[in-house]
């Protein structure tokens, strides 16, 4: 009976060990067994890393890939699917086709994106995605080169803003509206704007949809240091063709547009270019 149980007990001890030896086992094999995946120190969830490779496996994959890689509305050298330079409006203009998607070469040195064939069989929410973006910033750029429509600004304080005015400086226009939760949050960094090129020829102004006392009183709240000029939402629609808020328009002391972009980023890096130059 002794030995009985000697054997029994061990046959549960080794069986033990052996249950913990293979769960040992496969926690350090299959842990990092998809390369796609990394996973926070802190939490069980895991975040797909979006590349060129699988971008198009899925409309959220595409979607994080653009936003971290793709402005239409920036300056970039437009490289069509064979790999040859073209012009910016026929890269656009292939883009809205919905034949193909955008990517951005690892290189550091100029910014370019590239046209690549979308994949089969089409995710047609991406296509319809693409072609919306392409159509947007093709719009946009259409703008570029064209005389500012004719204007005469009344900021809040009763101060006109016109062509006389403003003749000499680069002016910034900012297209917005106090229900817009996007162009208000730009404010910090459009403040820092101001103050850095606060010894240049430049000036920034605000166009609101809003009338004078709604912006006075929301204004006071959240300081923004652009002059603003209120009940401009028909100009900015019918005479500007602004299609997205916000939207920046970058003018010249000529009066022409130089640039139309739809966030304080592409903004700031499209400054940065027009100084150096």
């Amino acid at each position: 009976m002794k030995n009985i149980l000697l054997i029994l007990l061990s046959i549960i001890v080794g069986t033990a060990l052996s249950l913990f030896t293979l769960n040992s086992f496969l926690g350090t094999t299959t842990k990092n067994d998809n390369p796609e995946k990394v996973e926070d120190e802190n939490t069980t969830a895991t975040k797909t890393i979006v590349n060129t490779t699988n971008m198009q496996d899925s409309y959220d994959n595409w979607n994080v890939y653009m936003k971290e890689n793709i402005d239409l509305m920036s300056t970039f050298n437009p490289i069509d699917n064979e790999g040859t330079s073209i012009e910016k409006g026929m890269f656009l203009t292939l883009l809205r086709t919905g034949a193909y998607v955008v990517v951005k070469p690892e290189k550091e040195e100029i910014l370019e994106y590239k046209l690549t064939t979308i994949k089969e069989p089409v995710n047609e929410k991406i296509k319809k995605a693409i072609i919306r973006k392409a159509h947007m910033a093709h719009q946009y750029f259409k703008m570029e080169g064209k005389k500012l429509p004719k204007y005469d600004f009344i900021d809040l304080e009763g101060k006109s803003h016109n062509k006389a005015v403003s003749k000499g400086n680069i002016t910034v226009l900012k297209s917005w509206f106090i229900n817009c939760k996007v162009c208000v949050e730009e404010f910090p960094k459009l403040n820092d704007l101001v103050d850095i090129y606060k010894d240049k020829d430049i000036q920034f102004i605000s166009l609101a949809f809003n009338e004078k006392d709604k912006l006075k009183k929301f204004l006071k709240k959240k300081p923004f240091k652009y002059v603003t000029i209120p009940d401009q939402k028909r100009y900015m629609s019918k005479e500007l063709k602004v299609k997205q808020y916000p939207t920046h328009i970058i003018i010249n002391s000529d009066g022409v547009i130089l640039k139309m972009v739809n966030n304080v980023n592409t903004l700031t890096s499209e400054l940065e270019r027009i100084f150096e130059e």
